[in-house]
């Protein structure tokens, strides 16, 4: 869960849920940070200041015109009554230096307001130029949508399950975020993420699932699989349970392939498999899960015991029970047989002995398992 007690003003002002309270209240945030500021009362002042200087920018989309650099004296002298009376008052013809076109002479309390409030300014471009200019972002693609989107927060210390309208769902961890429309309208079914959750999509053929998290897009028909989105992570990953599904950067959607109609520099993840993509480079990899699990068991050499067994059908035994692809020289492995009980070892345990046993290495590279040597010889 967020550590609110620690945040800065900066902090607050840059978080989506303390924003989301100060522009868009509700009864979920006005709860929370009732709750929030009777537990920590030491708080309140960095929260004043939050809130006064999100409702500021909020106002300064451009800069201001003669009426709003009225109204923005106005709120200025405003809140700074009772913070103590100028000690000095300048003459006419220093104040005539510091006047804005149309406003009335300022005092020198509030030239210190209006520097405090240009800084605002500046602080609130940087801002916008991380957030609202990243269209690829949660918070970019939520208020990037047309059409209406709820949004369900974990804001607990346990999984929250959130069930879409069409039977799928997401179990969210703490701290994650998910948006979506109370129903799917169009061809598709598109939500948002921010931070992990485990998706369980209902198979439809005819309206594809698509699941966007800071600048990835995952792709499915019918499936099950982890997407972790962490805002300040450096990488997106996609973990595949079950089924398949594509992962494209978000920008390549409007890049498709000539030849299949989909978005260019798709991968397509099968179980056991998992992809990391970098948003600032938009790199996009695909690796095995660090312990590939069991998919299905083998119909032959059940509990994976051997008998002087081809090790072409070892292979192929291993690719077919964890959905995994092994790549080796056939001709040169070709006298290599394999005697062992390799029963419930983890796949990756089962390739040590396989290899120590006909002499052999591996290493995956891609989602793929590349074993090489120099062969057996032959016992005839």
């Amino acid at each position: 869960m967020m550590n609110y007690a620690a945040y800065t003003t900066e902090e607050f002002a840059e978080d989506d849920f303390f924003r989301r309270w100060v522009q868009s209240p509700d009864a979920e945030t006005e709860a929370f940070w009732r709750d929030f500021l009777v537990q920590h009362p030491e708080k309140q002042t960095v929260v004043r200041s939050a809130r006064a200087l999100l409702k500021a920018i909020s106002d300064v989309q451009t800069t201001p015109t003669e009426v709003q650099g009225a109204r923005m004296w106005a709120a200025i002298e405003k809140r700074t009554t009772g913070f103590g009376q100028p000690i000095h008052q300048p003459d006419e013809e220093t104040a005539n230096r510091w006047r804005w076109p149309g406003l009335e002479r300022p005092n020198w309390l509030q030239l210190a307001a209006a520097v405090v409030l240009l800084i605002g300014i500046g602080w609130w471009y940087m801002l916008r130029s991380r957030l609202v200019e990243k269209p690829e972002t949660y918070a970019g693609l939520v208020s990037n949508s047309t059409i209406d989107l709820i949004e369900k927060t974990n804001n607990t210390a346990q999984p929250l399950t959130v069930r879409f309208e069409d039977g799928s769902t997401v179990v969210l961890q703490p701290d994650s975020r998910v948006s979506y429309p109370a129903v799917f309208p169009g061809e598709k079914r598109e939500v948002y993420l921010s931070g992990e959750g485990f998706f369980e999509v209902t198979k439809n053929p005819e309206k594809p699932f698509l699941v966007y998290a800071n600048g990835l897009a995952t792709k499915v028909i019918g499936t099950s699989f982890m997407v972790r989105a962490l805002e300040k992570a450096d990488k997106v990953t996609v973990v595949v349970h079950t089924g398949k599904v594509a992962v494209f950067p978000i920008r390549a959607l409007s890049q498709p392939q000539p030849e299949t109609g989909q978005p260019a520099g798709a991968l397509l993840l099968t179980p056991n498999q998992q992809a990391f993509f970098e948003p600032n480079s938009a790199r996009l990899t695909r690796q095995l899960v660090e312990a590939p699990a069991l998919i299905k068991a083998p119909e032959r050499n059940q509990n994976f015991i051997f008998e002087d067994t081809p090790v072409a059908e070892v292979f192929k035994t291993l690719e077919s029970s964890y959905g995994v692809s092994i790549v080796y020289d056939a001709k040169t492995l070709e006298s290599c047989n394999l005697t062992a009980p390799l029963g419930d070892e983890p796949l990756f345990r089962k390739l040590d002995i396989i290899c120590q046993t006909i002499g052999a290495t591996y290493e995956v590279l891609d989602a793929k398992v590349v074993v090489t040597g120099k062969g057996c010889q032959s016992t005839e």
